[in-house]
């Protein structure tokens, strides 16, 4: 099993070309790398989530979302949306290679108190079929989850990579590492009122 251990190696780079950028109308502000297309233009996203897709690749980083699970164990929640995404790849394979906690300095929201919470990451493969392909594909996740848990909301944002190793050189590989860093690092929530209220 996976342990849970300091996230003081989560080292972030600065030599990406990036700016931030609004998400769900504002209510997100976040760095992404400028060179990725905003699948909305391209298709229709739901509402729930921001999807970008980098050109030529089969790549892309994701930002979702989505009810707090019940568990109240952050790193077992990380494991959950690992494991929803897997059964949404139809995954043959999957695999967890390090699940950690960062902490990250404080931002707080522009029409309240509440301040961004710092998120488990989790690192895994999955190894998925497409196009009815024979042979599968091995994709490295990455998943930053940051849980909101405040009087007035409650959810579970699904910050995310995908990254197809075996189509993607290394060079290319690491730089979407980069940005997924540097993404998760400048992630600020602006408006908790993007989120479900609490219920009693």
């Amino acid at each position: 099993m996976t342990d849970l251990i300091s996230a003081n190696r989560f080292l972030i780079r600065d030599d990406s070309t990036g700016a931030p950028r609004e998400l769900f109308g504002g209510a997100i502000s976040a760095i992404l790398p400028s060179a990725v297309l905003d699948v909305s233009d391209i298709r229709q996203v739901p509402d729930s989530q921001e999807v970008f897709l980098y050109p030529e690749l089969d790549a892309f980083l994701s930002i979702e979302v989505l009810q707090r699970v019940p568990m109240e164990d952050d790193a077992e929640a990380a494991r959950y949306h690992f494991d929803v995404l897997a059964e949404e790849n139809e995954a043959v394979e999957k695999e967890i290679t390090e699940i950690r906690a960062l902490q990250m300095e404080p931002k707080k929201g522009a029409t309240s108190d509440d301040f961004t919470p710092s998120p488990m990451i989790l690192y895994g493969r999955q190894r998925a079929r497409k196009f009815n392909q024979l042979r599968a594909d091995e994709v490295e996740i990455r998943i930053a989850l940051f849980r909101i848990a405040t009087s007035k909301a409650t959810a579970d944002v699904v910050v995310s990579a995908s990254i197809p190793t075996e189509s993607t050189g290394l060079v290319e590989q690491d730089a979407i590492k980069s940005d997924f860093q540097t993404l998760v690092s400048s992630f600020h929530i602006l408006d908790f009122a993007l989120f479900a209220p609490t219920t009693a």
